[in-house]
């Protein structure tokens, strides 16, 4: 018999109440939202303590994609570094091309309407992070290897997470999906 706990709730910091009040806003500027549910959610969010409740008070109040329906989205670099980061509309498809490059996809901030995201990754001689917050669900057996590398660093799924399939062929390159990198006080050079 285990005896084992679940993981505490990580606590929302200020920035993260920023970013759901700033979504709960775009929602009523579109006019989904009345005063009076604007009035109760920013009073949600500003008690909140935990990033689970702040989750809890945008859950349905994903941001409308401005200019295009578009499930798929082609990120190409040659001889450069490409990123994206940030509240970033995510596809339900990334196709990522990649020669002597390098590209980041920092999924901690963006926004996810879909239950599995596809990354098709075609990279020669680049390197793909991918950042993913905890409890996602990480699969990349499908990656042809030529002389190239392929690590999942993240942890244990939880139930209801977002599942990343990552698929495609590395030729002399490295494809990582990681958590990101804890904050420390004391070093001045922070980088997610």
């Amino acid at each position: 018999m285990s005896l084992e706990q679940p993981p505490p709730e990580r606590r929302a910091s200020d920035n993260d109440r920023e970013r759901a009040a700033s979504v709960v806003q775009e929602a009523h500027s579109d006019g989904r939202l009345d005063f009076q549910e604007l009035d109760e959610r920013l009073t949600q969010i500003y008690s909140a303590k935990t990033e689970l409740e702040l989750r809890t008070a945008t859950a349905d109040l994903v941001p409308l994609p401005h200019g295009s329906n578009s499930v798929e989205m082609v990120i190409r670099g040659r001889h450069s570094a490409q990123k994206r980061e940030g509240a970033w509309q995510v596809p339900e498809r990334v196709v990522a091309v990649g020669e002597h490059s390098s590209i980041r996809l920092d999924f901690t901030d963006a926004v996810i309407p879909w239950r599995e995201v596809h990354v098709d990754a075609r990279i020669k001689h680049s390197s793909i992070v991918m950042i993913v917050p905890p409890g996602w669900s990480i699969n990349i057996d499908d990656i042809d290897m030529v002389h190239g590398t392929a690590a999942n660093k993240a942890g244990a799924p939880a139930p209801g997470g977002v599942r990343l399939r990552v698929t495609g062929e590395a030729r002399h390159g490295s494809i990582v999906v990681r958590h990101p990198r804890k904050r420390h006080w004391w070093w001045p050079w922070y980088r997610k």
